[in-house]
C-alpha cells in the first residue's frame, strides 16, 4: 500500500514537472523566435515596406516555431524567394540566420534557466 502511494506520488511530481518544462520551453522559443523576427525585419531590404513587415511566426506544433515572410507578388510568388534566389536578388535571410543563431540559443537557454 505504501509502494503505491509513493509511485503515485512520484507519478505526480513527475507530471507536474513535465508541464512545468514544456511550458518553459514554449515561452523561450516565443522569446527566441521573437529575437529571430527583429533580425529578419531589420535585415530586410526595403522598396514599398510590405515585406519587411510580413515576417511572421507560426506555432503549428508544440515545441515548434516557424518564421515565415508572407508577402506574394501579384503573381503570388514569395517576395523572399525572389530577393534571396532571384537573378536581381539581395540575399540575406540565411546570412542573418547564421549571424544570430547563437544568440537566438542564447535567448532560448536564459530563458529556461530563468524560470526553474
Amino acid at each position: 500500500m505504501a509502494d503505491d502511494f509513493a509511485f503515485l506520488e512520484l507519478s505526480k511530481g513527475l507530471n507536474e514537472l513535465s508541464k512545468s518544462v514544456t511550458e518553459r520551453r514554449e515561452i523561450a522559443l516565443d522569446k527566441a523566435s521573437d529575437f529571430m523576427v527583429a533580425q529578419f525585419e531589420n535585415a530586410t531590404p526595403v522598396d514599398t515596406g510590405r515585406t519587411k513587415s510580413s515576417w511572421v511566426v507560426q506555432k503549428k506544433y508544440k515545441g515548434v516555431r516557424y518564421i515565415n515572410n508572407t508577402a506574394l507578388t501579384q503573381k503570388n510568388i514569395p517576395i523572399i524567394n525572389l530577393l534571396e534566389f532571384g537573378r536581381k536578388g539581395k540575399p540575406f535571410v540565411r546570412k542573418t540566420y547564421n549571424a544570430n543563431l547563437k544568440k537566438a540559443e542564447q535567448i532560448f537557454s536564459e530563458e529556461i534557466i530563468k524560470n526553474e
